[in-house]
């Protein structure tokens, strides 16, 4: 698995295993979540009234933002993080994350699911869902 991201606790993202440094920014660290459980193609102004209050220059700041996550994301292989003028995209290839690994099986029939594997999905919870990454000024 070439990349993983886990939102069930403190928010890691780890490259083969290895655990890789996040950005000190909160509000860096809460775009990627965001990203990761939309699924879908973003506006940037969203983003920006989402994230950054004014008088900041909140597109600068979004684009600060990304310029932070795309090496932590992308790699020889697959160009995660999509950006254009208009909209941000995280494509979750070759990613595996806590939370929907934790969903998806919520969907499905858990009665079929024997014990390991429901210990395996126990395990996935390391705490508060994105433990640490609350901003108080945000919604």
């Amino acid at each position: 698995m070439g990349l993983e991201i886990n939102l069930l606790g403190e928010l890691e993202l780890r490259r083969d295993g290895a655990l890789m440094a996040l950005p000190a920014s909160k509000k860096t660290r809460a775009l990627l979540a965001f990203l990761v459980l939309q699924r879908a193609p973003q506006r940037r102004d969203a983003l920006c009234d989402l994230l950054w209050e004014l008088p900041d220059d909140p597109r600068a700041a979004l684009r600060w933002s990304l310029t932070k996550l795309r090496p932590l994301l992308n790699d020889a292989a697959s160009e995660r993080l999509q950006a254009d003028r208009e909209r941000v995209a995280l494509a979750l290839t070759d990613t595996d994350v806590d939370f929907i690994r934790v969903r998806q099986a919520c969907a499905g029939d858990l009665g079929a699911m024997d014990a390991r594997d429901l210990h395996a999905l126990a395990d996935l919870f390391r705490g508060p869902f994105i433990a640490g990454l609350d901003l108080p000024t945000q919604p």
